[in-house]
């Protein structure tokens, strides 16, 4: 059940250039949250700072896993919690990945950066589900990896400037693997918003099953704002605004308007 809590922090450490994984116990809602869905933080000592929207990377015992991006002031001073410390948090919040219905569907995670988040306990659930998916992760140099082996999927890392992996970014990547993953293939991606579209293009082209988790602001997270409202497509090819906070933060590849000259 969504509600305000006051959690503290198990565990706080860098796993890479700026990133990190934080772990919150909040044990009355391990076993109900979903892959895809987020929380909001909220920060005691700036009442006048919106909260920030995080995706839930994962569940560990009585825990929650987020990963973080050191961008800003307020993610500065998360940096620097310490097993203890505690902070009040919105939770569960937005929708989640719906698994595909078909049997012997190839499962590929496609991430961009901290998108890597969602995807992580999205993994998790297909492994203990006996599925190993294809797991393509991108980052702009080796550095900033959050993840550089895993033994719950195939991986396949790419950077930017070619300092470990495929040189090239992650859609490229994935691209160049497309013929080598059994058909058919059920696609799940998170990333920055040009790494988004760019897949809601391609699954289009290649008539692929596509869901694609966004990352807006979120003020609120209830829908309350409107604050991150969103174009989309809906099945009549009529155009509607959505809440990501709300209706999101998945949606269908489909659905993700593209720029007239992105199409």
């Amino acid at each position: 059940m969504r509600k305000f809590r006051e959690t503290g922090v198990v565990e706080n450490v860098k796993i890479a250039r700026d990133i990190y994984r934080l772990k919150l116990k909040i044990p009355d809602i391990v076993n109900s949250v979903e892959p895809g869905q987020f929380l909001n933080v909220y920060f005691q000592d700036s009442p006048k700072i919106f909260p920030r929207p995080f995706s839930i990377a994962g569940v560990d015992d009585n825990n929650i896993l987020i990963i973080y991006k050191v961008v800003g002031s307020q993610t500065e001073k998360m940096s620097y919690w310490q097993k203890g410390f505690k902070i009040k948090v919105l939770a569960p919040l937005g929708n989640s990945f719906e698994l595909d219905s078909e049997n012997d569907v190839s499962y590929v995670l496609v991430a961009g950066g901290v998108g890597v988040a969602p995807l992580m306990f999205l993994r998790d659930s297909l492994f203990l589900m006996g599925i190993t998916p294809h797991f393509f992760i991108g980052a702009k140099n080796i550095n900033e990896l959050p993840i550089a082996e895993d033994t719950k999927s195939k991986l396949y890392l790419s950077t930017d400037n070619g300092s470990l992996g495929f040189a090239g970014n992650v859609v490229k990547h994935f691209k160049s693997m497309l013929g080598s993953i059994p058909k058919p293939v059920s696609i799940y991606a998170c990333g920055p918003n040009q790494m988004n579209k760019a897949m809601a293009k391609l699954g289009i082209e290649q008539g692929m099953k596509l869901q694609v988790s966004l990352e807006r602001v979120m003020a609120c997270g209830l829908g309350i704002c409107q604050g991150c409202a969103m174009n989309i497509m809906s099945t009549t090819s009529d155009s509607h605004y959505s809440l990501v906070c709300k209706d999101g933060p998945v949606f269908k590849g489909e659905e993700i308007i593209l720029t007239a000259n992105e199409r």
